[in-house]
């Protein structure tokens, strides 16, 4: 009887599929995006492919959720300030990538199961959630403050000039937008 390597080959598969899919949807975006095209890049068989991910979608769904892995504020600045700038600039790193801009442009545009983006923005949330509590911790800000409020508050300007305008994003602006989520706070 044939024993099982542990991750062996469906690891490596899924591997090499992801592998071939950030690489592809970097290149042509959600739209031109074809699973056919994943396969031949990934050196699998498209029913490989089909019999795991029947579409596209399911297939980007499952890598949007793999985005959740970045930007998760670990570093402690020691100051709400530091720690929102710190975070925006990870945010601000991570969708001047092709792949999070295809994947995101996907997920604004309804290509993306609706279960899975909210679970995408659930944990992204959940884990940066994190800074607030650390700045009630300090007293910089008031129990109960609505941590997600004040991310969204942060963080949007940055998706708004990524998504829809394209303007570039510096230092200064990564400043002013956590100055201004911290002084929404007041109001």
């Amino acid at each position: 009887m044939p024993t099982r390597r542990p991750g062996g080959r469906a690891a490596a598969v899924v591997a090499a599929v992801h592998a071939a899919a950030v690489e592809l949807l970097g290149d042509v975006g959600y739209h031109a995006f074809e699973l056919t095209d994943v396969a031949e890049r990934a050196g699998v068989h498209k029913s490989t492919v089909y019999r795991r991910w029947p579409t596209k979608s399911a297939l980007v769904s499952e890598l949007l959720l793999t985005l959740t892995d970045h930007d998760d504020p670990v570093n402690d600045t020691g100051s709400l300030f530091g720690d929102l700038v710190a975070m925006l600039q990870d945010i601000s790193d991570l969708l001047h990538t092709p792949v999070a801009t295809a994947l995101l442009r996907a997920s604004a545009t309804g290509d993306i199961d609706p279960a899975t983006r909210e679970a995408f923005w659930t944990e992204r949330f959940r884990r940066s959630s994190v800074i607030v509590a650390r700045a009630i911790d300090r007293g910089e800000v008031p129990e109960g403050t609505d941590a997600r409020l004040l991310l969204e508050h942060a963080s949007s300007p940055i998706y708004f000039r990524v998504l829809a305008t394209g303007d570039a994003i510096d230092q200064h602006d990564l400043h002013v937008f956590a100055r201004r989520a911290i002084a929404a706070l007041d109001r």
